[in-house]
């Protein structure tokens, strides 16, 4: 059952600052091995797509429906967040988190593009023969 965009809204927030506090609470952790810290980067990008999530719900329910986001300024300052908040924890885990943004990213548009965009079907036209 899908959720309206203020609730959406509501629930990604609350996830974005349980992520967030997780990343905090185990920033040593996460820091002190080299696969930990791109496992600090798979959080960060899961906090990417919660803050897009919040943000974009958000715009939806003070524009309506029809508002989509754009890749400036909600998709460019939501991975930004993610990247500074992936910094606190390590500087390897930036580089992670941007490149498995990139991949939840891709996910994300290719997912959207096969549930909102209308198919379209073409009819073949038959071309006249020439006389010679």
């Amino acid at each position: 059952m899908a959720a309206s965009s203020g609730i959406s809204f509501l629930l990604s927030s609350t996830l974005v600052v349980l992520v967030f506090a997780g990343m905090q609470l185990y920033k040593g952790q996460l820091g002190s091995n080299e696969w930990l810290t791109i496992l600090g980067g798979g959080f960060g990008s899961v906090l990417f797509v919660l803050i897009l999530t919040a943000v974009n719900n958000f715009e939806n329910f003070i524009f309506g429906k029809a508002f989509q986001a754009q890749l400036f300024p909600e998709v460019f300052l939501s991975l930004l967040a993610s990247m500074f908040a992936s910094g606190l924890v390590h500087r390897v885990c930036v580089t992670t988190c941007f490149l498995f943004s990139m991949l939840h990213l891709y996910y994300i548009n290719k997912l959207s593009q096969s549930q909102h965009t209308p198919t379209v079907t073409t009819v073949p036209v038959k071309q006249a023969k020439k006389k010679n």
